[in-house]
Protein backbone atom coordinates (compact mmCIF):
# COMPACT_ATOMS: atom_id res chain seq x y z
CA UNK A 1 0.00 0.00 0.00
CA UNK A 2 1.43 3.41 -1.04
CA UNK A 3 0.06 5.74 1.50
CA UNK A 4 1.99 8.83 -0.67
CA UNK A 5 -1.66 8.25 -2.15
CA UNK A 6 -2.99 9.35 0.65
CA UNK A 7 -1.06 12.30 1.59
CA UNK A 8 -2.01 13.11 -2.13
CA UNK A 9 -5.75 13.03 -1.17
CA UNK A 10 -5.15 14.86 2.06
CA UNK A 11 -3.31 17.82 -0.36
CA UNK A 12 -6.46 17.27 -2.89
CA UNK A 13 -9.05 17.55 -0.05
CA UNK A 14 -7.78 20.81 1.82
CA UNK A 15 -8.01 22.12 -2.01
CA UNK A 16 -11.87 21.00 -2.22
CA UNK A 17 -12.58 22.11 1.28
CA UNK A 18 -11.00 25.12 1.31
CA UNK A 19 -12.02 26.06 -2.73
CA UNK A 20 -15.05 24.07 -2.92
CA UNK A 21 -14.34 22.76 -6.28
CA UNK A 22 -11.25 22.39 -9.13
CA UNK A 23 -9.36 20.53 -6.50
CA UNK A 24 -10.61 17.01 -7.62
CA UNK A 25 -9.52 17.66 -11.09
CA UNK A 26 -6.13 17.34 -9.76
CA UNK A 27 -6.81 13.63 -8.80
CA UNK A 28 -6.31 11.92 -12.23
CA UNK A 29 -3.17 14.23 -13.20
CA UNK A 30 -1.45 13.45 -9.85
CA UNK A 31 -1.55 9.98 -9.67
CA UNK A 32 -0.76 9.75 -13.47
CA UNK A 33 1.99 12.02 -13.23
CA UNK A 34 3.39 11.58 -9.81
CA UNK A 35 2.54 7.92 -8.48
CA UNK A 36 2.31 6.17 -12.48
CA UNK A 37 -0.99 4.80 -12.06
CA UNK A 38 -2.42 3.79 -15.41
CA UNK A 39 -4.88 6.38 -16.42
CA UNK A 40 -7.86 3.69 -16.47
CA UNK A 41 -7.26 2.77 -12.91
CA UNK A 42 -6.83 6.56 -12.08
CA UNK A 43 -10.15 7.60 -13.93
CA UNK A 44 -12.13 4.97 -11.91
CA UNK A 45 -10.73 5.25 -8.72
CA UNK A 46 -11.17 9.11 -9.18
CA UNK A 47 -14.94 9.10 -10.57
CA UNK A 48 -15.29 6.28 -7.52
CA UNK A 49 -13.67 8.59 -4.85
CA UNK A 50 -15.30 11.15 -6.08
CA UNK A 51 -19.11 10.20 -6.16
CA UNK A 52 -18.50 9.27 -2.41
CA UNK A 53 -17.21 12.51 -1.31
CA UNK A 54 -20.18 14.18 -3.32
CA UNK A 55 -22.50 12.35 -1.54
CA UNK A 56 -21.53 13.28 1.12
CA UNK A 57 -21.69 17.10 0.02
CA UNK A 58 -25.12 16.37 -1.41
CA UNK A 59 -26.47 15.29 1.81
CA UNK A 60 -24.69 18.41 4.15
CA UNK A 61 -26.47 21.06 0.92
CA UNK A 62 -29.61 19.14 0.87
CA UNK A 63 -30.12 20.07 5.11
CA UNK A 64 -29.43 23.56 4.29
CA UNK A 65 -31.82 23.61 1.37
CA UNK A 66 -29.56 24.98 -0.90
CA UNK A 67 -30.70 22.04 -4.19
CA UNK A 68 -33.08 22.85 -6.77
CA UNK A 69 -33.75 18.83 -7.73
CA UNK A 70 -35.83 20.09 -10.82
CA UNK A 71 -33.02 21.30 -12.69
CA UNK A 72 -30.71 18.50 -11.02
CA UNK A 73 -32.86 15.90 -12.54
CA UNK A 74 -33.11 17.71 -16.22
CA UNK A 75 -29.38 17.83 -16.41
CA UNK A 76 -28.92 14.41 -15.06
CA UNK A 77 -31.49 13.50 -17.59
CA UNK A 78 -28.69 13.57 -20.30
CA UNK A 79 -25.28 13.41 -17.95
CA UNK A 80 -26.16 10.02 -16.42
CA UNK A 81 -26.72 8.02 -19.97
CA UNK A 82 -24.00 9.98 -21.33
CA UNK A 83 -21.72 8.62 -18.94
CA UNK A 84 -22.71 5.50 -19.22
CA UNK A 85 -22.16 5.49 -23.17
CA UNK A 86 -18.80 6.42 -22.00
CA UNK A 87 -17.88 3.75 -19.73
CA UNK A 88 -18.88 1.16 -22.35
CA UNK A 89 -16.61 2.78 -24.71
CA UNK A 90 -14.00 2.89 -22.68
CA UNK A 91 -14.81 -0.98 -22.01
CA UNK A 92 -15.03 -1.88 -25.84
CA UNK A 93 -11.76 0.29 -26.43
CA UNK A 94 -10.27 -1.57 -23.86
CA UNK A 95 -11.21 -5.02 -24.74
CA UNK A 96 -10.37 -4.74 -28.76
CA UNK A 97 -7.54 -2.28 -28.79
CA UNK A 98 -6.32 -2.43 -25.77
CA UNK A 99 -2.84 -1.12 -26.55
CA UNK A 100 -4.24 2.47 -27.42
CA UNK A 101 -6.56 3.14 -24.35
CA UNK A 102 -3.88 4.65 -22.10
CA UNK A 103 -3.10 6.79 -24.92
CA UNK A 104 -5.93 7.57 -26.02
CA UNK A 105 -7.47 8.71 -21.52
CA UNK A 106 -4.11 10.87 -21.52
CA UNK A 107 -5.10 12.84 -24.18
CA UNK A 108 -8.66 13.41 -23.31
CA UNK A 109 -7.92 14.18 -19.33
CA UNK A 110 -5.26 16.89 -20.40
CA UNK A 111 -7.95 18.93 -22.54
CA UNK A 112 -10.28 19.06 -20.17
CA UNK A 113 -7.88 20.01 -17.65
CA UNK A 114 -6.77 22.96 -20.03
CA UNK A 115 -10.75 23.65 -20.07
CA UNK A 116 -11.98 23.41 -16.60
CA UNK A 117 -8.75 25.58 -15.47
CA UNK A 118 -10.57 28.21 -18.17
CA UNK A 119 -13.80 27.70 -16.80
CA UNK A 120 -12.46 28.10 -13.42
CA UNK A 121 -11.26 31.27 -13.31
CA UNK A 122 -14.10 32.41 -14.77
CA UNK A 123 -16.08 30.59 -12.14
CA UNK A 124 -15.77 34.11 -9.59
CA UNK A 125 -17.52 36.25 -12.38
CA UNK A 126 -20.26 33.31 -13.19
CA UNK A 127 -21.17 33.44 -9.90
CA UNK A 128 -21.10 37.46 -9.25
CA UNK A 129 -24.01 37.56 -12.68
CA UNK A 130 -26.16 34.93 -11.45
CA UNK A 131 -26.26 36.39 -7.71
CA UNK A 132 -27.22 39.73 -9.67
CA UNK A 133 -29.15 38.65 -11.93
CA UNK A 134 -31.28 36.31 -8.92
CA UNK A 135 -31.38 40.18 -7.02
CA UNK A 136 -33.28 41.89 -10.57
CA UNK A 137 -35.72 38.79 -10.58
CA UNK A 138 -36.70 38.93 -6.67
CA UNK A 139 -37.07 42.28 -7.13
CA UNK A 140 -39.49 42.55 -10.45
CA UNK A 141 -41.44 39.38 -8.85
CA UNK A 142 -42.25 42.20 -6.06
CA UNK A 143 -42.75 44.70 -7.89
CA UNK A 144 -45.39 42.39 -10.48
CA UNK A 145 -46.89 41.33 -6.82
CA UNK A 146 -45.60 37.76 -7.25
CA UNK A 147 -44.71 35.55 -4.32
CA UNK A 148 -41.66 34.51 -4.54
CA UNK A 149 -42.14 30.60 -4.65
CA UNK A 150 -44.39 31.64 -7.63
CA UNK A 151 -43.86 29.51 -10.84
CA UNK A 152 -42.99 33.38 -12.43
CA UNK A 153 -40.64 34.47 -10.03
CA UNK A 154 -39.06 30.71 -9.69
CA UNK A 155 -38.19 31.35 -13.09
CA UNK A 156 -38.74 27.47 -14.13
CA UNK A 157 -37.16 26.69 -17.53
CA UNK A 158 -39.37 26.43 -20.54
CA UNK A 159 -38.80 23.74 -22.86
CA UNK A 160 -35.88 24.89 -24.61
CA UNK A 161 -33.97 25.67 -21.62
CA UNK A 162 -34.81 21.81 -20.83
CA UNK A 163 -33.41 21.00 -23.63
CA UNK A 164 -29.93 22.80 -23.30
CA UNK A 165 -29.90 21.50 -19.85
CA UNK A 166 -30.38 17.61 -21.02
CA UNK A 167 -28.06 18.55 -23.97
CA UNK A 168 -25.33 20.13 -21.43
CA UNK A 169 -25.60 17.17 -19.06
CA UNK A 170 -24.69 14.84 -21.64
CA UNK A 171 -21.82 16.47 -22.80
CA UNK A 172 -20.64 16.75 -19.33
CA UNK A 173 -21.79 13.48 -18.39
CA UNK A 174 -19.46 11.59 -21.75
CA UNK A 175 -16.48 13.88 -20.77
CA UNK A 176 -16.46 12.74 -16.74
CA UNK A 177 -16.68 9.09 -17.78
CA UNK A 178 -13.46 9.09 -20.02
CA UNK A 179 -11.73 11.65 -18.14
CA UNK A 180 -12.99 11.93 -14.15
CA UNK A 181 -12.68 15.72 -15.18
CA UNK A 182 -14.94 18.57 -14.49
CA UNK A 183 -18.07 16.77 -12.96
CA UNK A 184 -18.54 20.22 -10.48
CA UNK A 185 -16.78 23.02 -12.76
CA UNK A 186 -18.22 22.13 -16.80
CA UNK A 187 -21.86 22.12 -14.82
CA UNK A 188 -21.83 25.08 -12.80
CA UNK A 189 -21.13 27.51 -15.77
CA UNK A 190 -23.93 25.71 -17.40
CA UNK A 191 -26.21 26.46 -14.53
CA UNK A 192 -24.96 30.46 -14.26
CA UNK A 193 -26.49 31.07 -17.43
CA UNK A 194 -29.24 29.12 -17.68
CA UNK A 195 -30.79 29.24 -14.19
CA UNK A 196 -29.04 32.34 -12.68
CA UNK A 197 -32.30 32.90 -10.81
CA UNK A 198 -31.19 30.33 -7.98
CA UNK A 199 -27.88 32.54 -6.50
CA UNK A 200 -24.98 31.78 -6.02
CA UNK A 201 -25.47 28.90 -2.92
CA UNK A 202 -28.20 27.28 -4.63
CA UNK A 203 -26.02 26.68 -7.76
CA UNK A 204 -23.25 25.07 -5.71
CA UNK A 205 -25.90 22.95 -3.80
CA UNK A 206 -27.63 22.39 -7.38
CA UNK A 207 -24.01 21.23 -9.07
CA UNK A 208 -23.07 18.82 -6.12
CA UNK A 209 -26.15 17.05 -6.43
CA UNK A 210 -26.32 16.72 -10.31
CA UNK A 211 -22.08 15.63 -9.69
CA UNK A 212 -22.90 12.85 -7.39
CA UNK A 213 -26.03 11.55 -9.09
CA UNK A 214 -23.84 11.58 -12.55
CA UNK A 215 -20.39 10.07 -10.61
CA UNK A 216 -22.68 7.39 -9.11
CA UNK A 217 -23.65 6.18 -12.51
CA UNK A 218 -20.28 5.80 -13.39
CA UNK A 219 -18.84 4.49 -10.56
CA UNK A 220 -22.14 1.92 -11.35
CA UNK A 221 -21.01 1.38 -15.00
CA UNK A 222 -17.33 0.94 -13.59
CA UNK A 223 -17.91 -1.60 -10.87
CA UNK A 224 -20.02 -3.78 -13.38
CA UNK A 225 -16.54 -4.03 -15.27
CA UNK A 226 -14.46 -4.63 -12.56
CA UNK A 227 -12.15 -1.97 -13.35
CA UNK A 228 -11.92 -0.10 -10.23
CA UNK A 229 -8.99 -0.25 -7.89
CA UNK A 230 -10.31 -0.53 -4.50
CA UNK A 231 -6.84 -0.24 -2.91
CA UNK A 232 -6.53 3.42 -4.15
CA UNK A 233 -10.01 4.37 -3.65
CA UNK A 234 -9.43 3.67 0.20
CA UNK A 235 -6.07 5.66 0.50
CA UNK A 236 -7.34 8.50 -1.09
CA UNK A 237 -10.32 8.89 1.01
CA UNK A 238 -8.20 8.25 4.15
CA UNK A 239 -6.35 11.00 3.75
CA UNK A 240 -9.20 13.37 0.86
CA UNK A 241 -11.86 13.38 4.26
CA UNK A 242 -9.56 14.89 7.29
CA UNK A 243 -7.93 17.33 4.27
CA UNK A 244 -11.71 18.56 3.28
CA UNK A 245 -12.54 19.40 6.98
CA UNK A 246 -9.36 21.53 7.36
CA UNK A 247 -9.68 22.95 4.51
CA UNK A 248 -13.42 24.17 5.35
CA UNK A 249 -12.39 25.40 8.66
CA UNK A 250 -9.30 27.57 6.83
CA UNK A 251 -11.38 28.81 4.01
CA UNK A 252 -12.90 31.97 5.72
CA UNK A 253 -9.41 33.15 6.26
CA UNK A 254 -7.97 32.88 2.48
CA UNK A 255 -9.95 34.42 -0.64
CA UNK A 256 -11.20 33.35 -3.58
CA UNK A 257 -9.26 35.56 -5.86
CA UNK A 258 -5.76 34.01 -4.64
CA UNK A 259 -6.76 30.30 -4.78
CA UNK A 260 -8.51 30.36 -8.11
CA UNK A 261 -5.69 31.49 -10.34
CA UNK A 262 -3.26 29.53 -8.90
CA UNK A 263 -5.27 26.45 -9.01
CA UNK A 264 -6.37 27.34 -12.79
CA UNK A 265 -2.63 27.23 -13.43
CA UNK A 266 -1.62 23.65 -12.15
CA UNK A 267 -4.32 22.18 -13.98
CA UNK A 268 -3.65 24.63 -17.04
CA UNK A 269 0.15 22.84 -16.71
CA UNK A 270 -0.75 19.55 -15.97
CA UNK A 271 -3.54 19.33 -18.75
CA UNK A 272 -0.75 20.31 -21.40
CA UNK A 273 2.20 17.97 -19.55
CA UNK A 274 -0.91 14.81 -20.42
CA UNK A 275 -1.27 16.14 -24.10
Amino acid sequence: MDFRISLAGLMVGFLIGLTGMGGGSLLAPIMILLFRVPPLWAVTSDVTYSAITKGFGTIIHARQRQIDFRAALWLACGSVPAILVSVLLVQYIRAHYGHLINTILLHAIGYTLVLVAVLLLARPYLLRYAERRARERKKAAIEAGQSEGSEEAAGRPSWYRRVLLILAGAFVGFLVGLTSVGSGTLIIVTLAFLYPELGPKKLVGTDIFQAFLLLLAGMVGYLSSGSINWEIVGLLLLGSLPGVYIGSKLSKFIPDQVLNPVLAIVLAVSGLKLI
